[in-house]
């Protein structure tokens, strides 16, 4: 059999697929050999026509999905968790928002107890907080997810569903906000950031917040594959609290000594993100496997980047 005749068999058996179908349901619906359906899936994921994880629990993974189609079932399960959580924050909204405001302990607990991660994302990436709201709209969160997309060629905000990465922010009176909750109340509420405490409340809150973030880890941790923080200062004084109470350990970046962008396509680099984004989009790189490390470095040569 031919290799369009394979490809075709496939996408039809995916077409009529029902939900995410396992390598073994793919195999007797299309009557392929293994190896001639792994190389054919193995394309079709190269150009993204199909995704592959872990969609339905309690099944054998890894599962395949029409891509198409699962984006469409990612959003409809996102928009069923802000329809969810809304409803749960419908409660008296204060004009100030504290760290144990009821809106806000309500959305932590709807994260740790009732919320559950995207199931096609292995990777997790903290990132902290910023003024602007929603956070995928502020400069720091597009230098940062410049790191995200060059590693892995889609952005994770613009591209969530297909996006490998998961980031999830520490917000500075919330704690743990999952990206796609970003704009559900209170998190799309603007405040201040931790680093602009004055050091007496930033005692306080501290822990508080550390607690949170270590209820996520602990909750939805053994879900991811990978995990890292980006959150420097303050933020990275809390992630660093968070993994001791959670009992794991991951990488914290930035690094002092770490990679650092000395030029891109001829600009040089002035923020502090546009610096430093290197360091998260290296430490992704090594999670990949190698024909996605060789994509990722092609990306990051097409973008010019020079780094030491």
């Amino acid at each position: 059999m031919g290799a369009n005749d394979v490809r075709y068999r496939l996408i039809s058996a995916l077409l009529q697929a029902g939900g995410p179908a396992t390598l073994a349901e793919l195999r007797e619906s299309c009557g392929l050999d293994e190896k001639a359906l792994r190389a054919a899936l193995a394309q079709l994921i190269l150009e993204n026509l199909v995704v592959e994880g872990e969609f339905v629990p309690g099944r054998p993974s890894p599962q395949y999905c029409w891509a198409a189609r699962w984006a469409k079932e990612t959003e409809r399960r996102a928009a069923a968790s802000r329809r969810e959580l809304k409803a749960i924050v419908a409660a008296a909204r204060p004009t100030r928002l504290e760290t144990g405001s009821e809106p806000v302990l309500a959305f932590h607990d709807y994260v740790v107890n009732g919320y559950r991660p995207p199931k096609d994302k292995p990777f997790l990436v903290f990132f902290q907080c910023s003024v602007r709201r929603p956070f995928y709209s502020s400069p720091s969160h597009g230098t940062i997810r410049r790191a995200i997309q060059a590693a892995t060629g889609c952005d994770a905000w613009h591209n969530f569903e297909s996006c490998p990465v998961h980031v999830v922010v520490l917000a500075s009176t919330i704690g743990p906000v999952p990206y796609e909750l970003q704009d559900i109340y209170p998190a799309n509420v603007s405040g201040g950031g931790v680093k602009h405490f004055r050091p007496e409340y930033y005692e306080q809150v501290k822990p508080v917040l550390a607690r949170r973030m270590a209820d996520y880890i602990v909750a939805h941790g053994a879900r991811y594959r990978r995990t890292a923080t980006f959150t420097e200062g303050r933020y990275g004084e809390v992630m660093a609290e968070a993994m001791r109470l959670a009992g794991v350990e991951f990488p914290i970046l930035p690094v002092k000594g770490g990679a650092i962008i000395t030029d891109m396509a001829g600009s040089k680099p002035r923020t502090y993100w546009q610096k430093y984004w290197i360091q998260l989009c290296l430490e992704i790189v090594s999670w990949l496997e190698p024909r996605q490390q060789a994509e990722a470095q092609a990306r990051l040569k097409k973008l010019e980047v020079r780094y030491r």
